[in-house]
Order: C-alpha cells, then sequence, then structure tokens
C-alpha cells in the first residue's frame, strides 16, 4: 500500500501480484461461484488521496480520554424524542456509573465520511448510486461536513471533510466504476480519518456488504476499530445476489455440471429490478427466490430494513443446491458484518429495496445523525491497560422510549 511519501512495501507488492495472478485463473472457470467470487473480478488496488495541510475550516481533532457515546431516543412510533436534558441519562461502564462530562443536545452540526460502494457497477446503476449520493448531500445543513470515500479495487478519498456541496457533487461526478471490491479497507480509512473528530461523527455505507478480498483489513478488525472510534455507522444496503444467483444458474443450464469451462460475462452487476433495471434470468429458468440467509445467533440488535421487516434466519444449507449454498455463505458474512458493526455503534441497516425506499434511507439517516445526543464522560483508571472491550449502557430516565447507543469502547493508549 502507498504511503504518504509514495514509498512501497516490497513484500505487499508481491502478494498484490500473486493475489492478481490467482484471480485472473480463477475468474476464467465456473467455479469462481464455488468460492465467492464474481466473475470478471480483478484483484490489487491502492489506498490513494493525499492529505492535504489542514484547512482551517475543518473540524478540530481531539487528542483525550473522553470517551463520547452518541445516543439516539426514540418513542415507541419511532419519532425522534429530542426534549431530554443531561440529568436524563445515565451512562455506565462495565456496570459502573460514570459522571457525564459532555452533553450535546440534538439539532447539532456532524461531520460524516459517505462511502460508496462503485464496484462492478454498470453505467445505470453506477448513476443510480450518483444521484443517491447527491441526495445525501443536498440534506446537508449550515455546520455539516462530510468526506466522499469510494472503492473497488482502489480506495480513493475524493474530498477532505468539506461543506461546500458544489465541492462534494464534484467528486461525485467524477467516481468511476472498477472490478475488486474493497470494503473493509475502505471502512478502515473512514474510520481513520474521522478518529480523533470533535462532535457527532459517523459513516454512512452505501454497499451490499459483500468484501471481495481485502488484505490489510477483516471484519474482525474492521469491527474493532469502530470500536474505538466513537462515529455510529449506517449502511444503505443494495442488493446483489439476484444477478449472481441469476449467472450462476444460466452457466449451469448451457454448460451443465461441469465446473470448470470458460466464462464469457464481464462481472458487471446492472441496477436490481426493484430500480428499473432488467431481468437477467434467461426464459425457462426459475427466478431465483429471496435470499433466505443464516447468521448465527444475533450478536447485535435484528437488521432493520426499509419496509419494517428483518432479516430472515434459517436452519442450515445442507440440502441447498451448490449455488444457493456458496451464495448463502456470502452474504450471511455480509449481513452479519453489517449487523455487528452498526449494532456496535448505535447505527443500523436499512434496505435499498427501490429508488424511493433509498432516497428515504439517506433522508431518515440524516435527521437521525442531527437528532443524536452526544454523550462523554472520562473513565476511571482501569487496573490494567489493555485493549479490552469496556462495555457501555446508556439508560434514559424517560419512560416508553428506545435507546440506540454504543455498545462499547477499547482504549488506544
Amino acid at each position: 500500500m502507498k504511503d504518504n511519501c509514495g514509498s512501497i512495501d516490497q513484500g505487499r507488492l508481491l502478494r498484490r501480484h500473486m493475489l492478481w495472478v490467482r484471480a485472473v485463473a480463477i475468474a476464467s472457470v465456473l467455479g469462481v461461484l464455488a468460492v465467492g467470487f464474481p466473475v470478471g473480478l480483478a484483484v490489487g488496488r491502492e489506498l490513494s488521496g493525499q492529505r492535504s495541510n489542514q484547512d482551517p475550516q475543518e473540524p478540530v481533532r481531539l487528542k483525550t480520554t473522553l470517551v463520547q457515546v452518541p445516543v439516539t431516543v426514540t418513542d415507541r412510533s419511532g419519532n425522534f424524542v429530542g426534549d431530554l436534558s443531561q440529568k436524563d441519562f445515565a451512562v455506565y461502564e462495565d456496570g459502573k456509573v460514570q459522571q457525564i462530562s459532555l452533553f450535546t443536545a440534538i439539532k447539532q452540526p456532524f461531520t460524516t465520511v459517505l462511502v460508496l460502494d462503485t464496484a462492478n457497477a454498470t453505467d445505470s446503476r453506477l448513476a443510480a448510486i450518483k444521484s443517491l449520493a447527491n441526495g445525501f448531500v443536498k440534506q446537508l445543513q449550515p455546520g455539516d461536513r462530510m468526506m466522499i470515500i469510494a472503492f473497488d479495487n482502489e480506495v480513493r478519498k475524493r474530498t477532505e471533510f468539506t461543506s461546500d456541496q458544489a465541492e462534494l457533487e464534484a467528486a461525485i461526478k467524477s467516481i468511476e466504476s472498477g472490478f475488486g471490491k474493497l470494503l473493509y479497507e475502505a471502512m478502515v480509512k473512514a474510520f481513520e480519518e474521522l478518529r480523533d473528530i470533535e462532535g457527532k461523527r459517523s459513516v454512512v455505507l452505501l454497499s451490499d456488504g459483500v468484501d471481495l478480498k481485502s488484505i490489510e483489513a477483516t471484519a474482525d478488525s474492521v469491527t474493532r476499530l469502530a470500536e474505538e472510534v466513537a462515529a455510529s455507522v449506517y449502511v444503505v444496503k443494495i442488493e446483489t445476489r439476484w444477478f449472481l444467483e441469476a449467472q450462476g444458474r444460466k452457466q449451469k443450464a448451457e454448460y451443465g455440471d461441469q465446473s470448470k469451462v470458460p466464462v464469457q460475462v464481464d462481472g458487471r452487476i446492472p441496477l436490481p429490478p426493484d430500480f428499473g433495471g432488467p431481468d437477467p434470468t434467461p426464459v425457462g429458468i426459475p427466478k431465483p427466490p429471496k435470499p433466505k440467509i443464516e447468521i448465527g445467533p444475533p450478536q447485535a440488535p435484528p437488521v432493520i430494513v426499509g419496509d419494517g421487516t428483518h432479516t430472515q434466519r434459517i436452519g442450515g444449507s445442507a440440502s441447498a443446491d451448490p449455488i444457493s449454498a456458496n451464495l448463502d455463505r456470502l452474504y450471511a458474512e455480509a449481513d452479519a458484518f453489517m449487523q455487528s458493526v452498526t449494532g456496535r455503534t448505535g447505527g443500523r441497516v436499512i434496505g435499498a429495496e427501490t429508488f424511493e425506499t433509498s432516497r428515504s434511507a439517506f433522508i431518515r439517516i440524516a435527521e437521525e445523525m442531527r437528532s443524536q445526543y452526544l454523550l462523554g464522560y472520562y473513565p476511571a483508571a482501569h487496573p490494567k491497560r489493555d485493549d479490552r472491550l469496556r462495555k457501555i449502557r446508556v439508560e434514559v430516565s424517560r419512560r416508553d422510549v428506545q435507546i440506540r447507543a454504543r455498545q462499547g469502547y477499547r482504549p488506544t493508549d
């Protein structure tokens, strides 16, 4: 990975080359679905975007032991509760009450990183992604700041933190699509940019949650970093499984049960049918059902989708055909990651089933970020300084409300 001085770690460069050779070999056979790679993917990337001198308009960066806890409070109807005061909150760390040293009421500016998954997108899909991103930019109010990161086989920081909507829209317009899918590395980049930012901060991800295949980061390392950085994570989830399953069934129909045959597909994923995209399923081949995903025991609140339903969980997929079984595993991993990283930071996942529900999701996220309370406390010194997860619990004196908050943190010093 390139650093800011332009030097390259030779060992990592060699690993990239080996993986690229491996990916080319895999992409030439039908068995790519068996290992979870869409056809036509090439692996290789670089984290780009040089740091410039800090603009005086950038948010202040903190170096302190203050633990920040963003909290969302809603009533039973899902409406934000905005009339609470500091005395209405209690914060506990590992079961011990903490003295609240910072309290920021709602309707305060926020700082966010918008992370856009542009991997393997057709022109129409990329245009929809850009339109949704621009819609989110338009939700910014005075004092709000945003950074844009896009990823495919590279992770690219498109802007610094800015409130200039024209600059953000120009950056979005310049985004192109490539092959590869370095989701975890993009999330690490977003967290690192937010690590020392003061005030309300968040990461908003537009993706299906699939990573193919980061080297510098894993789902576990991203989740651990999320526990270190007090940034709420929101995911607007776009479906891609329908396309991969349809392509797999089409190839099986054409080649039978042969496992190693050339595949003449470039792997570009169009818009989902619900967005107005084409149905890729050939005539005479049953359409794939909506995915049934096994994600194991829940480690966080259930995934919340746009229509108010929840992700379906079923037993093992031993009886499923190989295509469904392999995709079950791939998308179960993606769902588990999104559920974990959002649940532990007080965010949530919203299903982007149509263009309108996707646009509404971004509006709702902006409203929620602006309606969060921000609490902070200085924890008492622990006898042993380590990176063990400290559990956080927030209580509110108001009855009949629902609370979403950061679930814990890991000391970084």
